[in-house]
């Protein structure tokens, strides 16, 4: 029998994924878009409300560019949907919740970019790189120590004489643009593919602390058994899988400056040949922050395998200190009941019992216990009775108000009846503090109230309470002239 059977099996179960889901859908070049405009090496997780809003303003761009996009009313419904084809994830917050892209979405954008690269799929620097992996990888699998030995001779022979070689003054060959572009493009697919790899290692971790939650609440076996289970497989996991043994080649890259700061001028060394000038800055940008890559996703894992710790602690702390105490304490109470029921029960009596309890009758539940600190008296205040300003008197606060007419209209008069001859004169031989230019008002209320009879018009000179005065000129203010 053939293994086609097999091989549709795992076939049909690949298509189902999220990944190849994404690649066949008929919104997949929007989305592939969109979660490369808003998801980057350096931003991996979006606010929820701020990508709501950018997933509206993207389609609304689109749409007026004449193509057609899905039917959502907003963004918002959008996201969610993509959440249920598990193409993005929510995760918690401190303050909030955000969106981050899943190992499937990173999966399917990498097939994109892949088709969308112009370039060959069979090249010399893709072979040679099969090549030489297959040398290094068969010396290291031979367990002969003849062969193992000959293999490094032979290397050893080969280089020592490219070395002398150069060192007699022989032409150092260097790559061509063209096979520096291919050897390049190799490089960029298998750097894109760490991304993927750390994201399923961190997948991984969410997947055992969900199952060991699970375990905990079904109470099935043993707590320590269940922990057991979750510190193995959280310890193997890295080695268990393709992504688990990827992340511990970054850990060995990492734990190892020498190493890595090797790899970095090897970085720098390939971005300076000539071929470089016809890649965007971006590119470059990208190529040579590579060992970026590898510290921002060995930070993630070891912040999801912390955060998965942390939650695994809490919880049995919650778990051993509340509930299990307290059913312990009442399955003891009822055993205790039960001896006592025992010593005077009959064969086929019974306990009548409710099947939900009782409503407790209570009149007012206390929510905050006594503080002391609550009840404290307050702090004396500071006795600043010595800085105090003198009391205002009321002739300057009478001065700051309205019209004095009882003393305006006997000041008038008494001017008028010694000579004056005319209102203006008689204002002007009034004492300064009722020659304010307020007290022109009750002049012009009395005068048009027949109170006040003298010669209409005239200058007046006015005494504002600071000192500073003004001069007006008097109209007519007379009855008559007030009526017409």
């Amino acid at each position: 029998m053939s293994s086609i059977p097999r091989d549709v099996a795992r076939l049909e179960r690949a298509r189902e994924g999220a990944a190849l889901s994404l690649v066949r859908s008929p919104w997949a070049a929007i989305i592939v878009a969109v979660f490369r405009e808003v998801f980057s090496q350096e931003q991996k997780q979006v606010r929820a409300e701020r990508l709501h809003v950018q997933v509206e303003t993207y389609l609304a761009e689109l749409r007026d560019a004449g193509h057609e996009v899905p039917a959502q009313e907003d963004g918002r419904a959008l996201c969610l949907s993509w959440m249920h084809n598990q193409w993005l994830r929510r995760v918690a917050l401190d303050d909030g919740e955000a969106y981050e892209l899943t190992s499937a979405s990173l999966s399917a954008m990498q097939m994109h970019e892949g088709l969308a690269r112009e370039r060959a799929l069979i090249s010399e620097s893709r072979l040679t790189t099969i090549v030489d992996a297959v040398h290094r990888w068969a010396v290291e699998a031979t367990p002969d120590e003849t062969a193992r030995i000959a293999a490094l001779d032979a290397e050893i022979e080969a280089l020592t004489a490219e070395r002398d070689r150069i060192r007699a003054g022989g032409a150092v060959e260097v790559a061509d643009e063209d096979r520096m572009h291919e050897g390049f493009g190799d490089l960029v697919d298998l750097i894109d593919q760490l991304p993927g790899d750390f994201r399923r290692v961190e997948e991984s971790l969410d997947r055992i602390h969900e199952q060991m939650v699970r375990d905990f609440r079904a109470d099935e076996r043993p707590k320590g058994d269940v922990l057991g289970d979750y510190l193995a497989a959280s310890a193997h996991l890295t080695s268990q899988t393709r992504e688990g043994r990827a992340f511990e080649g970054a850990l060995a890259i990492l734990g190892d400056e020498n190493l890595l700061e090797a790899f970095r001028e090897d970085l720098r060394a390939i971005v300076a040949h000539p071929f470089a000038r016809t890649l965007t800055r971006d590119e470059r940008a990208d190529f040579v922050s590579a060992d970026a890559v590898l510290r921002r996703g060995l930070r993630d894992v070891q912040m999801r395998q912390r955060r998965a710790s942390q939650s695994l602690a809490e919880y049995l702390s919650s778990y051993s200190s509340g509930e299990e105490r307290e059913l312990t304490r009442t399955l003891r109470s009822i055993e205790q009941e039960l001896g006592v029921w025992m010593r005077g029960a009959r064969p086929r009596d019974a306990v009548p019992m409710e099947w939900m309890p009782t409503r407790l009758d209570i009149d007012h539940l206390r929510t905050r216990f006594y503080d002391p600190a609550s009840a404290a008296p307050a702090a004396k205040l500071d006795d600043v009775s010595g800085e105090r300003p003198d009391a205002p008197r009321i002739r300057d606060v009478r001065r700051q108000g309205g019209p004095l007419l009882a003393e305006t209209l006997d000041g008038i008069e008494r001017a008028l009846a010694g000579g004056a001859g005319s209102l203006a004169n008689a204002f002007n031989q009034l004492p300064d503090d009722l020659r304010r230019p307020v007290e022109l008002f009750g002049l012009a209320y009395l005068a048009s109230h027949g109170r006040l009879a003298g010669e209409p018009g005239g200058t007046v000179s006015a005494v504002r309470p600071d000192g500073t005065r003004r001069t007006f000129e008097l109209p007519d203010m007379s009855r008559e002239a007030t009526d017409e």
